[in-house]
Parts: structure tokens; C-alpha cells; sequence
């Protein structure tokens, strides 16, 4: 099992390829809290209950477009509470148990506000009551709400149920083999491709780190066993987005707190962990918060780490640009030396011809690409030759052929047009100069916003310019 590193990450020896997750913090108009619900409704994220260190709260908080709203609500106002659940069905919120603050047991409760009219209903429930709730988990598949029981406010329990929500009517979900995880509470569970996932937890005694899976097509539950996993942990959060499940944060033993995104493929049966870029260095470490996820978006309000409690958010993008590869100028085999040689007759054997203009050029530079080797292997002699361009103009040729010899361009690459880098992607995917071809996909890349993306996608697609079509199309669908 693997422990902290004292900076509130997970170990990452299991992590081949990182991935590095832009992290942009905000700060939130509303009490610093945890154990709270969050749900996305309408572009909009809905913030209900909670603990604030002195008292458990049953506000409504809205946050939409950078802004926040504290709502007024109407109808059958739920009590304050903490440790509850809030599932989004259509368009209501169905909030379930939950710890009111006193009393042996926590609350059995099911509550539906509509999140068009902010009215809330007490419901009248039926069938096999699961009884209290608290530290539960709660999760949609078709329109059955799925809960996995957690504790009760005295002992912690295993108990799966699943509520109708057309009929309002409660069932114990049992499996013919009688196999169920052990009991637990405060872990954390998503829903991916129809199967619920239950993730680590406390069982009063220990931290857990094990992994199960319901599938509700054959009423079976399997344990999972990745080849490693994220330290033990409970309060932590997960979510599904594009079939993975991400999960962040919770507290470790001895009130640490983690504050690493880790990533479980249920294709491969692995956990990945990932890098997490902060446009500013603060604390990410937490256990209690809320996440929820809209589109490629995790957005992760308050909780607590020890007597510390949080009144920030911040939101991770997990669909982060693709990566753009350029082969730097000094991992080539270009030099200071071949520099000087640019158009210099000293050792020249070649002369391009462009426009009326002369262009000194040596067989040995040109010939490390395949292109320039095979024309000067099947049709040149050894003697100086002349050869015509008749393709494209001087001033192209001419910066073509430096970044041959030089590995840049001679003037500032940033004042250059999409229309310049076009034509020089043209020559390098001509004459198979991958590098040149990289570095163009690079700039050009740079140069997408609305008004260039079709053009500059096209020419990817016809210049073969695999990385710069993959920006685009990630471009495309981040901006529509």
C-alpha cells in the first residue's frame, strides 16, 4: 500500500505517461464548508447543505457564469444537514439522508427539488426502506437511484438499494451469490457504462483502498484488483468523463489530506495518476468537497483538511490542448558549423534556382533527408548542379532552406503569417523534412481562433499534418 509523500499527492511510481491538467482556482461568495452536494443542471451548479465547523446548513447556492446566487427556495424546506446525497434526475434534485446534527441516527428522508421552480417535496417513499443514511452514496442508472448505504449514524454498513423514481418505491438489490463489498462509509462511487463503481472508504477502523464493481445487468458484484491503486483513503470524490472515471482528493490517516487527480480505465483495469498545473500555487489538499463535471470540466468546491475548512473552488480541465512535438535545434544534427554554410559557394555542389535568384546549397546537409538523398543518389552527378524550383517563390525557398541549415527561421516566427507557415508546411511535407513539417504543425497551431480554424484544418488535412489536425479538432470542440 502506498503512504503520502507529505505533500498531499499520491505516489506516482506506477505513472508512465504523465499528463499535465491545467488547475484554475476561484474563490466562492459562500461559507467555507464540507460535506456538502453539488449537481449540474442547465450550465448551472447547484450547491445544497453542509457543515461549517459550528453548524450544518440547507441553503441552495447557485453558481452560473462566474457568478454566484444565494436562492430562496419554497415548499417542504428539508432540515439542515451534512453527509447527504443529491442526484440529478431530469429536473429535480433528489436529496437522500444525511446527518442533522442530533439524535442516534441519521435521516431516512428523500426530498425532490425541482431546479426550474425551486420548490422543494417531501416524498412518500415505499417498498424496502434502506432506513438511515449518512456517508452514503448515491448514484443514477436509467431512472433507479442507486445506494450504497454507507453508515446509519452508528454502525457502518454494505447494503445496496435502489429507488424508482416514476414509482417511489425502495428495493434491496440482492445478488444470488450474496457477495457485496465490505461495510464502509465516507467512500465515494461513480457510474461508468452502466456499472457502479464503489471506491475505499472507513469501515471504523481503517481507511480502505479496494475497489468494486455492480453490474446491473447480471446482479453481480466483482471486486477489481488494479495492479496498484491510490493510498487509502476516505471523503475523497469520483467522476466519469469520456468512460473514465476520475477521482480527487480525501484524508488519509493521521488528518492528512491528499490532493492528487487520479484516473481509472475500466478497459484496462489501471489507475493512472495526473499532474496538475496551477496557474497559482495553493492547497489543494482536501477531503469533503464536492465535484462535479461538465463536459471535460471538474469543478471541486470547499471541504476541509483537519480544522481547516475551504470556501474556494477551482476547476480542472481534463481535455487539456494536444501536445504539438517539435525537434528542438540541438537534439538535430545541425550545428553552428553548417550554419555558416548557408548559400555559401565555399563547398557548394548544388544551386537552386528560384525566381531568378541563386541559391548556394551542399549535397551533404540536404542529403540527411530521404527526399534530397534519393534526387541526389538517382540524378545528380558529383559535379556542381543546377537545379530549378518552380513550386513556390524566393523568399519561401529561401527560409526553407535556412531551417535546413540552421534548424529556425531567419526573421521572428511570430510576426509570420497562416499563410506563410501554409506554404512552408507544403515544401517540408513535399520533401519529407519532418522536423521543418513539426515545427509549422507548432506555429500554426498558435494561429487557430475562430476565423482560421477551417483553413488551417484543411491544410492539415491535406499536408498530412497528423498532430496540427488533432489540435484543431480539439479546438473545434472546446469552442462550439
Amino acid at each position: 500500500m502506498f503512504q503520502n509523500d507529505g505533500n498531499g499527492q499520491s505516489p506516482h511510481c506506477y505513472q508512465q505517461d504523465r499528463q499535465i491538467f491545467k488547475v484554475v482556482r476561484k474563490n466562492a461568495n459562500q461559507c467555507a464548508i464540507k460535506n456538502h452536494t453539488s449537481i449540474h443542471y442547465k450550465n448551472q451548479i447547484f450547491i445544497f447543505g453542509g457543515y461549517d465547523s459550528k453548524k450544518n446548513h440547507n441553503d441552495i447556492h447557485l453558481y452560473k457564469d462566474g457568478i454566484w446566487t444565494k436562492c430562496k427556495a419554497n415548499g417542504k424546506i428539508p432540515e439542515s444537514r451534512n453527509g447527504h446525497t443529491a442526484t440529478l434526475v431530469d429536473n429535480k434534485m433528489y436529496v437522500i439522508g444525511g446527518w442533522l446534527g442530533s439524535g442516534t441516527y441519521a435521516s431516512k428522508d428523500v426530498y425532490v427539488l425541482d431546479l426550474d421552480s425551486l420548490n422543494w417535496t417531501l416524498v412518500n417513499t415505499m417498498g424496502e426502506v434502506p432506513g438511515p443514511c449518512n456517508m452514503h452514496s448515491a448514484d443514477l442508472i436509467g431512472q433507479l437511484i442507486y445506494i450504497f448505504r454507507g453508515g446509519d449514524g452508528k454502525d457502518y454498513l454494505n447494503d445496496l438499494h435502489s429507488f424508482n423514481t416514476k414509482t417511489n418505491i425502495w428495493k434491496l438489490i440482492q445478488t444470488a451469490d450474496n457477495l457485496r463489498p465490505p461495510s464502509r462509509a465516507n467512500h465515494s462511487s461513480s457510474v461508468c457504462q452502466n456499472k457502479l463503481f464503489i471506491f475505499g472508504g472507513w469501515d471504523g477502523s481503517k481507511r480502505l483502498n479496494d475497489l468494486f464493481c455492480y453490474d446491473v445487468t447480471t446482479n453481480k458484484w466483482i471486486e477489481l484488483k488494479p495492479l496498484q491503486s491510490p493510498s487509502a483513503r476516505a471523503g475523497m470524490c469520483m467522476t466519469t468523463i469520456n468512460n473514465k472515471i476520475y477521482l480527487f482528493g480525501g484524508s488519509g490517516p493521521q488528518t492528512t489530506c491528499f490532493g492528487d487527480l487520479q484516473c481509472y480505465d475500466p478497459i484496462q483495469n489501471a489507475w493512472t495518476i495526473l499532474d496538475l498545473q496551477d496557474e497559482e500555487s495553493f492547497d489543494k489538499a482536501r477531503a469533503g468537497h464536492s465535484m462535479t463535471s461538465i463536459g471535460n470540466l471538474i469543478y471541486v468546491f470547499g471541504g476541509s483538511c483537519g480544522s481547516h475548512y475551504f470556501k474556494d473552488f477551482f476547476i480542472i480541465e481534463t481535455d487539456p490542448p494536444p501536445n504539438i512535438s517539435v525537434v528542438s535545434f540541438n537534439n538535430i544534427s545541425i550545428n553552428q558549423y553548417f550554419r555558416s554554410f548557408y548559400n555559401q559557394q565555399k563547398y557548394s555542389d548544388l544551386i537552386f534556382i528560384v525566381e531568378d535568384k541563386q541559391l548556394y546549397a551542399h549535397k551533404f546537409i540536404l542529403s540527411r533527408y530521404e527526399m534530397f538523398n534519393k534526387m541526389f543518389e538517382w540524378e545528380y552527378k558529383n559535379q556542381q548542379q543546377k537545379v530549378q524550383i518552380n513550386d513556390c517563390s524566393a523568399y519561401i525557398f529561401e527560409q526553407f532552406l535556412y531551417f535546413i541549415y540552421t534548424g529556425e527561421l531567419q526573421y521572428d516566427q511570430y510576426l509570420l503569417s497562416v499563410d506563410f507557415y501554409r506554404q512552408l508546411l507544403q515544401m517540408a511535407d513535399y520533401y519529407l523534412i519532418s522536423d521543418m513539417k513539426m515545427f509549422c504543425e507548432k506555429q500554426l497551431s498558435l494561429l487557430v481562433d475562430n476565423s482560421t480554424l477551417p483553413k488551417i484544418k484543411l491544410y492539415a488535412e491535406q499536408m498530412n499534418a497528423s498532430q496540427l489536425l488533432k489540435f484543431c479538432e480539439w479546438y473545434e470542440n472546446h469552442n462550439n
